[in-house]
């Protein structure tokens, strides 16, 4: 599962984590990994895409017909999880609580972010990307 600092790292060739975020994607497709983001992460993006033009937009829909493979759904279950993680930690923004409570609710095998917030709150499910 990408977080959308990881996608933005991807898109953005001038972006601190395009390197590090483009070798861990090419590492998981090599295992033959599919790629998912939240239904948060996907609509933060198009906030991003929308406010900067066509341009980004076209390249945020053409990113998404190439590499992700499906945008994942929030429940009800999902945003018990993400308030429980919140209220351990108020520092946790809601949309970053749901991203991982999405990724823990529906059994992802890695979440990549460069959150080193969500990394320390569930070791053993993120991959941290830092910069070179």
């Amino acid at each position: 599962m990408l977080d959308t600092n990881a996608v933005a790292g991807l898109l953005d060739p001038d972006d601190a984590l395009n390197r590090c975020t483009t070798e861990a994607v090419m590492a998981w497709e090599d295992r033959g990994a599919s790629f998912a983001v939240s239904l948060i992460t996907w609509s933060e993006l198009r906030v991003g895409a929308i406010r900067r033009g066509q341009a980004a937009e076209d390249a945020l829909r053409g990113f998404r017909v190439a590499v992700i493979d499906e945008i994942l759904v929030l429940s009800e279950s999902i945003a018990e999880v993400a308030a429980r993680i919140r209220a351990e930690d108020l520092s946790v923004r809601v949309p970053d609580a749901l991203i991982l409570a999405t990724a823990h609710e529906l059994g992802v095998a890695t979440l990549l972010t460069a959150d080193r917030k969500i990394a320390k709150i569930s070791p053993e499910l993120v991959q941290l990307i830092r910069p070179h």
